[in-house]
Formats: structure tokens, C-alpha cells, sequence
């Protein structure tokens, strides 16, 4: 009976303990400017707040397009700043991170935002109608919505292998304990 209760706790403690070593992966909570928001003013910095405390070896690059654009980063504790240089155009534009989190494993990641700041030459155009404003908009979102299709997290799971691997270890500890008992 001993030999068959040592596995079964075995199994019992490494099962609860897997996901608690799962969840310490550091993850993106905030951003500024926030992913789909649309940028009306200057905007001076792009920066990134994370669960956890972040390395001095993390990344982050921001384009338009395939145009990258030149950032400055600080990186203090759990937040990454991109200072920005000269003022940013108008377009969608494209935040990249790849951080070292405080439990040493790399996450990347990547979101998007728009600039659309008024310009002094823009003036209304004569029939333009609420229809073609609605159109742009609707191309937007729909980029956007490409866009999140795409950007699935590249978070590394472990959960799965280390259950099976475990399942097999068991079922071999279980044959030799029930092979003994014959």
C-alpha cells in the first residue's frame, strides 16, 4: 500500500505545484499609448509597465511601416520607456517588445496604435461627407483587427509536456509496484 501512496502524493504535489510556477511569467499590464488608441497630440514617449521587475537587456522598437523609428530606452524595474526624438507622422505605428522578465524567461510582444494629429493645411473639403469618414474608420479597424489576429502571445508553455512526461514516470513507477506484488 506504501509503495502505491508515495507515487499518488508524488503526483498530487508536482500537479498543484505546476501552475503556480507557471503564472510568474512577467506579461505587458499597461501601455502609453494604450494598443488601438489613436494619438492626437505630440506624443514624447511609448512607455511599457510589466507584472514583474524586467532586466536591462530588454527591447523594445517602434515603425511605421517597415520605417523604424529611432527610441531612447530606460528601463527602471518593471517599466520601459522609449523617449521619442522628433515628433512622430501620422500613420499606424507598430510597439515590439522582448523583455527578460525577473524569472529569467524572454517574452515578446507587440501592439499597435495610431497618430493622427491635425495638421495646420488640413481644411475641410467641399462634399466630403460623413460616409468617406466612415469608411476610413472602418479600414482602421479592420487593420487593427488584423492585426490582434495576429499578435497571439509567444509565451512558452510548459504545462502540457510536463504533465505527460509525469503521467509516463507514473505509469512506469505503477507497473513495477504492481509487478513486485505478483
Amino acid at each position: 500500500m506504501k509503495k502505491i501512496l508515495i507515487p499518488f502524493l508524488l503526483l498530487f504535489t508536482i500537479v498543484f505545484q505546476l501552475p503556480l510556477s507557471a503564472s510568474a511569467h512577467s506579461e505587458l499590464e499597461t501601455s502609453t499609448p494604450a494598443e488601438g488608441e489613436k494619438v492626437t497630440t505630440d506624443l514624447e514617449a511609448v512607455v511599457l509597465t510589466f507584472s514583474t521587475k524586467i532586466e536591462s537587456l530588454s527591447t523594445m522598437t517602434l515603425k511605421n511601416g517597415d520605417k523604424e523609428i529611432p527610441l531612447q530606452i530606460s528601463i527602471e524595474d518593471d517599466q520601459m520607456t522609449g523617449a521619442i526624438t522628433n515628433p512622430l507622422e501620422n500613420g499606424n505605428y507598430t510597439v515590439a517588445y522582448k523583455i527578460i522578465g525577473a524569472d529569467s524567461h524572454v517574452i515578446e510582444g507587440n501592439y499597435s496604435f495610431s497618430v493622427d494629429r491635425p495638421t495646420q493645411e488640413e481644411a475641410p473639403e467641399q462634399g466630403t461627407t460623413d460616409e468617406g469618414a466612415q469608411e476610413k474608420e472602418d479600414n482602421g479597424e479592420k487593420a487593427l483587427n488584423d492585426q490582434e489576429k495576429n499578435d497571439k502571445p509567444n509565451n512558452p508553455t510548459y504545462f502540457a509536456p510536463l504533465t505527460i512526461g509525469l503521467i509516463i514516470v507514473i505509469a512506469i513507477v505503477s507497473f513495477f509496484a504492481f509487478r513486485r506484488k505478483r
